[in-house]
């Protein structure tokens, strides 16, 4: 096999830039060239190859069927030399480089971007590239090194840390209360106006615990919304109950803006999770992150089994699988 030269492996990976992003312009800029001298690298790795790898039109740039043929082996080899990085970067004393990370929104900001002053001050030779948004993600195709995740975790090719509890509430303002009266068992939610998170917009039962009991209230809600800020904002308004993770509400809730309703059930939790691609070697720059995460974000413990949809009797899931990620607050 003949060997790649760091030309052929810069040409790989300005490729793989403009092929992801779709885009020239972006893919220039993630990568520090100027547009036309990303050009110009690509039409030197086509003429190599003897054949066109991009369609290029006025507002977006496509795969050829060799294209996409050559992605996909350009990010096996591209992961592959990452990983022989990685495996040397061991002997570094700091981590360095680019660190790419995926956020959940509303999650990212109010928990994580808080955290990233004191991260960079602690690694200043890593330079960080982070996206906040709720659509999922293949971290692989956008060479994402570490993503965040809340909620369930479907089975995949990921590997998934457990990082925190992400505990949630039922609650309403003080003065939807006065009006409506409050809500003394789950089926009591049936006549009250709810409002009800729902990623795209795919209704869910909110499950509620007590004493071993379990409980699921199929809410018809006054508002679905898939951002937990708008449901915020409407319970604050005093539209009606809603169920809302602690970071969401927590800080009214300590205020008096919120008022914690059937607080003698427990609302099935869910757990936030560090996810990456499965690797043989982990990069000390994702480690670090992900080592960083935990210990400034914290684990409440093993989760309750009656929150696991294993039976009660199965142990805990370990802090450590190989999982793909779904959002869910």
């Amino acid at each position: 096999m003949p060997m790649l030269d760091t030309d052929r492996l810069g040409g790989m990976r300005a490729f793989v830039a403009v092929a992801t992003r779709h885009s020239f312009v972006a893919a220039a800029g993630e990568l520090g060239l100027s547009p036309s001298a990303l050009s110009r690298r690509i039409a030197h790795l086509e003429r190599a190859l003897g054949c066109r790898l991009l369609q290029r039109t006025t507002r977006r740039v496509a795969l050829t069927e060799a294209g996409a043929l050559y992605l996909e082996r350009c990010l096996d080899v591209l992961a592959r030399a990452d990983e022989a990085d990685a495996a040397v970067s061991a002997f570094s004393a700091q981590p360095r480089g680019l660190l790419r990370v995926s956020l959940p929104n509303l999650y990212g900001q109010l928990r994580v971007a808080p955290l990233l002053p004191e991260f960079m001050r602690r690694y200043p030779l890593l330079r960080l590239e982070v996206t906040m948004e709720d659509r999922y993600i293949d971290l692989v195709e956008q060479r994402i090194d570490v993503g965040v995740r809340i909620g369930d975790l479907r089975s995949g090719d990921y590997v998934a840390r457990r990082l925190a509890l992400n505990r949630r509430r039922l609650c309403a303002s003080p003065e939807y209360l006065r009006r409506k009266g409050t809500p003394l068992t789950p089926a009591d939610l049936r006549a009250h106006a709810c409002l009800q998170f729902a990623p795209r917009m795919k209704e869910l039962p909110w499950v509620l615990i007590r004493g071993g009991r379990r409980t699921q209230v199929a809410v018809e809600p006054l508002l679905r919304a898939d951002n937990a800020e708008a449901l915020r904002q409407a319970a604050l308004g005093g539209c009606g109950i809603t169920l809302l993770a602690d970071f969401v509400m927590g800080q009214d809730l300590e205020a008096g803006r919120l008022v914690e309703v059937l607080a003698s059930w427990r609302v099935a939790d869910s757990w936030v999770w560090a996810v990456y691609p499965h690797a043989r070697f982990l990069p000390m720059k994702t480690r670090v992150f992900v080592d960083f995460l935990s210990e400034r974000l914290g684990d409440s413990g093993p989760p309750p089994a009656q929150a696991v949809t294993a039976p009660s009797s199965a142990r805990p899931p370990p802090r450590t699988s190989r999982r793909r990620a779904s959002t869910r607050r």
